[in-house]
């Protein structure tokens, strides 16, 4: 009787690894100096689904798959003026229907946004590419004013910048 219940457990993870769409996570991060700014995110893959039928104008998409996208930070930022404290937080983006973007910053914890808790607004800038991201990848990267923050997902590329807080 064990022996077919662990034999069938078996079968059932190795059809799961063989056949679902196992969760990928994924981290970056950067050091600016005076402290380290990491995010973890699910990394999903875009596959024969279309990005724009997926993310709608007006509504926060989770930059993610599964738990929660997290940025923290043991340095105060700077987001063009708009300052974060050190600490954990959850990042989300926005859209219009103009293609303006903005990323949320979010005290919660929650892979769903409680816009109550969004502490922090900044522009992102989008373009869209030519070339398609089949797997969500998130990167941060040093650059001359502090960091860079790009996200790219099917032909969606996001991009923000911010430095250490002075």
């Amino acid at each position: 009787m064990n022996r077919v219940f662990v034999g069938s457990l078996c079968c059932l993870f190795v059809w799961g690894v063989a056949f679902g769409q196992p969760p990928g996570v994924d981290t970056t991060s950067v050091d600016l100096g005076k402290g380290e700014v990491t995010i973890r995110y699910g990394a999903p893959k875009l596959g024969d689904r279309n990005i724009d039928d997926m993310i709608k104008p007006g509504l926060a998409w989770r930059m993610g798959m599964n738990a929660a996208t997290t940025l923290a930070t043991t340095v105060d930022l700077d987001f063009g003026g708009r300052k974060l404290a050190a600490g954990k937080y959850t990042l989300f983006a926005r859209c219009d229907e103009n293609r303006n973007w903005t990323l949320l910053v979010s005290s919660g914890t929650s892979y769903v946004l409680d816009p109550a808790t969004v502490v922090l607004e900044a522009p992102l800038h989008f373009i869209k590419s030519a070339e398609s991201q089949d797997l969500l990848k998130i990167t941060l990267e040093e650059d001359a004013r502090g960091a860079s923050l790009m996200v790219a997902w099917g032909t969606y590329r996001l991009h923000g910048s911010f430095k250490a807080a002075s």
